[in-house]
This record gives structure tokens, sequence and C-alpha cells, in this order.
């Protein structure tokens, strides 16, 4: 009795089932990458994988095997069972006859005569032609019909019924097989990076947390007796949302190293302008130095981070209008509320009140040497300046020179 039962657990395929069923939900997340902003891809609802925008169904059927078998051999239980299906769904309306797509997946590199046939189909004089082929693979010499095995004779003899041939018809010029072979998670993924664009750092933590998404989502549905579908619109917002949240956690690193001896010396020979900046409010000859060093470690982790894909050049904008516009508030600030002071102490106090704020692009954390070199960036480019009258000191220092 033991026996028995190990066979009948092992005949079970259970690993090629619960394959089966991701094989679903990774199907999903490709329709959903690929499918227009009107479409609803759904699980189970008209086939395995169904795709609709109103105007057009895709009812997605995809096989597994992790064995040996051919799921689309001529004879395959697999095949013949889909193709009937199909056929049943179109015969009683489920399925539009003129406005759906029938394509087949299958995680193996396998093929047969048939399913080949199938998928070289272009216009309906071609389908009636593999329709004839496929009636004379199953018929003697003598036109009879050749009885197959219990499995699937039911199948192809529904399928070659005269009362169902325009249903096959329609099928067979409607048909596309997708061959996805081995590796196909990371062929998905490889599909995700292209579809989404986002930096390379948080591809794979998103990519698997939409996968799990789609799978608790459509979980749920089915819990609750509903349809398991997702639109296309919900799956952006919620891959946004996914972005957003994953990036919180985000920080750039320091990559730069820090200059040398010459290069700071080149920096005060060149009389740079932030560097004049500095002067014309008396700040300490150590604090210059300071401002030297983050000055060119924010210029090279500006480069560093662009080449990684860690921000771009819409991003970096964005973050000097915000220094900008912080810079301009506390300037204001201060012009009210210490008036009385001499000049180049406001000067000085504005100064390292922007230096003592954290200031983010975004969600995405950065290090605070590099937004002290992006104020000198801007004040070097004369956009900012500490002085109160900046503009006009740095004239009257060029005429001192």
């Amino acid at each position: 009795m033991d026996d028995e039962k190990a066979v009948t657990i092992a005949n079970t395929h259970v690993p090629d089932k619960l394959y089966g069923y991701g094989l679903q939900v990774r199907q999903m997340l490709y329709e959903l990458l690929n499918c227009g902003i009107d479409c609803v891809v759904s699980v189970e609802k008209f086939d395995d994988v169904g795709v609709e925008n109103g105007n057009e169904k895709i009812a997605i059927q995809t096989k597994s095997a992790l064995s040996d078998r051919n799921p689309v051999s001529d004879r395959a239980v697999d095949l013949w069972k889909t193709l009937y299906n199909w056929l049943i769904a179109l015969k009683e309306g489920e399925l539009p006859l003129d406005s759906t797509i029938f394509t087949l997946v299958i995680n193996v590199n396998k093929s047969g005569n048939i399913v080949t046939w199938l998928n070289q189909v272009c216009d309906e004089k071609e389908s009636e032609e593999v329709y004839q082929k496929i009636r004379d693979v199953f018929t003697g010499e003598d036109g009879k019909y050749i009885e197959q095995s219990d499995s699937i004779n039911h199948y192809i003899v529904s399928f070659l019924a005269e009362e169902n041939k325009k249903y096959a018809l329609y099928i067979i010029e409607k048909f596309k097989l997708v061959v996805i072979g081995e590796g196909h998670t990371d062929k998905l993924y490889d599909e995700f990076r292209a579809k989404t664009y986002l930096p390379s750092d948080i591809q794979l933590l998103v990519f698997d947390k939409m996968l799990g998404w789609i799978d608790k989502t459509t979980a749920l549905q089915m819990e609750s007796g509903q349809v398991m579908q997702i639109t296309k619109k919900s799956f952006n917002n919620e891959l946004i949302l996914t972005q957003t949240l994953v990036n919180q956690n985000k920080s750039l690193v320091e990559l730069a190293p820090s200059p040398t001896k010459a290069e700071i010396e080149l920096q005060q020979n060149e009389y740079k302008t932030y560097i004049r900046q500095l002067q014309i409010i008396d700040l300490d000859y150590d604090a210059q130095l300071t401002a030297i060093n983050d000055y060119l470690k924010a210029f090279a982790n500006r480069t560093m981070w662009a080449v990684k894909g860690d921000i771009n050049e819409e991003i970096l904008q964005n973050y000097y209008k915000d220094l900008e516009g912080r810079w301009k508030t506390k300037k204001n600030i201060i012009e009210m509320d210490k008036d009385e002071w001499e000049e180049a102490k406001r000067g000085r106090y504005l100064y390292y009140k922007c230096q003592d704020e954290d200031v983010n692009m975004g969600v995405i954390v950065t290090p605070r040497s590099f937004k002290n070199g992006c104020y000198h960036e801007l004040a070097d480019q004369q956009q900012i300046g500490w002085h109160p009258n900046y503009k006009e000191k740095l004239k009257e220092d060029e005429k001192d020179v």
C-alpha cells in the first residue's frame, strides 16, 4: 500500500504544477509590461492568462515541463487539450470569433510538425492548407479517421469535425507559439529592465517586489471570489510606488577620492569665483580648504554617479533649483532678522546655515559634502552668493586684481 501511495504521489508532477502556476504569474508580468494603457491582464478568467483592451482578446495558454516531456508534440495531450478548449470557447461565445488571438507559451525548447505548421500560418488560405495537413496526419489512405489514444481522441475528433471547421480554421490562422526555453526568469528580468528604465542598483529589488505583488494581488482576489485581473494603470501605479519606497532607502555613496594637494593648489591659483565668494565674507583659510575639497569631490561624484545611472541631468538640475530656492529663502530671512549685522557677518551666517542643512535629491539621500560642493558650483557661476552684495563685491575684487 505504501508503495502504491509513493507511485501515485510521484506521478502527480507536483514540481511541474507549482512551476506552471509560477509561469502564469511571470507571463502576467510580461503582458503587463507590454500591453497598452487601457488593457486588463487576467489569470484563469478566459484562459491561463488573458489580455483584453475592449476591442480584442489574447487567450494565452502556458505550458511548463520540467521533465523531458514535449508539451507540443503531434500527439501531446497539452497541445490538443489547448486547441480543444479554444474551440469550445469560440463555439460557446466566450471568445469572439473575429477578435481573438491565441498564444501558446512553453518553457522548453520543444517542437512538433503540427505546432510548427500552425505557427507559420499568415492568412485564411494558409489556414485551409494546414487544416488539411492536420487531417492527413490522422486519416488513413481510405480517408477514414485513425483512432488515437483515449487521452487525445476526443479533442482531435472535435477539432476536425466538419461542424467545427470554421472555429478550427480561425484558431489556426490566429495561432502563435512562444518558446521561452531555459532561463525564463532571467529573460523576464531582461524584459523588465528594458521596459522600466530603473536605476541599475534597484532593478532586481523592484522586479522581485512586482512579481510578489502580482502573486499576492491575484491570490487575494481568488480568495474573495473576485476575478483575478490587474489593469495596466494599477500596475503602473504600483510600479511607481514600489520604486519610490525602494528609493527611500537609497543613498548615493561617495565614490570620489580626496583631492590631491596639486588639485587644491590649482583651484587657488586659478582664483576660482567660489573661492573669491568665500574671501569677501572673510571666511578663514581652513574653511576655504574644506570648500575646495567639497567642490572637487562633488564634481567627480556627479560624473561617476551619472555613468552608473544613479542620477541624470534632469535630477541634477532639479537639485540645483532646490538648493537655489533654499539659499534665497535663508537670505531673505537673514536680511530681515539680522539687518543690524555688518554685511560680511551676515554672509558668513548665510553660508553656514546652508552648509548645516541636509538636502536630498527627492527621496535619494546625498552626502552633505556633495550638497556643499553643489552650493559652491552655484556660487562659482554667481547664481548665488554669500555676501548681501556679492555681485558688486566680485566686480570690485576684479578691479583690484
